[in-house]
């Protein structure tokens, strides 16, 4: 074999490693042509919207909440770790919530239809609390010996023996 068939076969095993190595640049080169426009656009909406900010920014405000973060992260965590709990009781207590809402809504409905909770309703609009006074404890007593106290107080006590039926006797 003479040097001059070498030479080509060199050349030829030297292209064949170097064609893949092409077709690659080549695709970079049209992956780089598709997404330049998209870049482009992207950087001009960043710039419209940091032109925005601009005269809202402050870079002391900046180093100033760096400052308080840096300050406080034993707050924070621990804010973080008392939410984290917050969020598991409310994981754990929705099941119970599920099954006790339609209980007391039903338990309420009772109470409307026997016309319990119509005194409520109606309460406020036989009492005028606008005439109502700061009392001590002697202010109490005193009261005390009045008719329309005593009565009220007879009515609540009432109310209260009549609340205390509702609940379900459990041994």
């Amino acid at each position: 074999m003479n040097n001059e068939t070498l030479i080509m076969e060199r050349l030829d095993r030297l292209e064949q490693k170097i064609d893949p190595v092409a077709n690659s640049a080549k695709s970079i080169k049209e992956l780089q042509e598709q997404l330049a426009p998209r870049v482009n656009e992207a950087v001009k909406a960043l710039i419209i919207a940091l032109a925005d900010l601009e005269s809202d920014f402050q870079l002391e405000d900046l180093v100033f909440l760096i400052k308080k973060v840096m300050r406080n992260i034993k707050n924070i965590t621990f804010a973080l770790e008392q939410l984290k709990n917050l969020i598991d009781f409310a994981r754990a207590v929705e099941p119970l919530l599920k099954s006790t809402v339609p209980q007391i809504i039903q338990t309420f409905d009772e109470l409307e239809q026997k016309g319990v909770l119509r005194v409520f309703t109606d309460l406020p609009a036989k009492l005028d609390f606008s005439q109502a006074e700061d009392v001590g404890l002697f202010g109490m007593l005193r009261a005390a010996s009045d008719k329309e106290v005593q009565t009220g107080l007879g009515v609540l006590l009432e109310l209260t023996r009549g609340l205390s039926a509702l609940k379900p006797d459990v041994p």
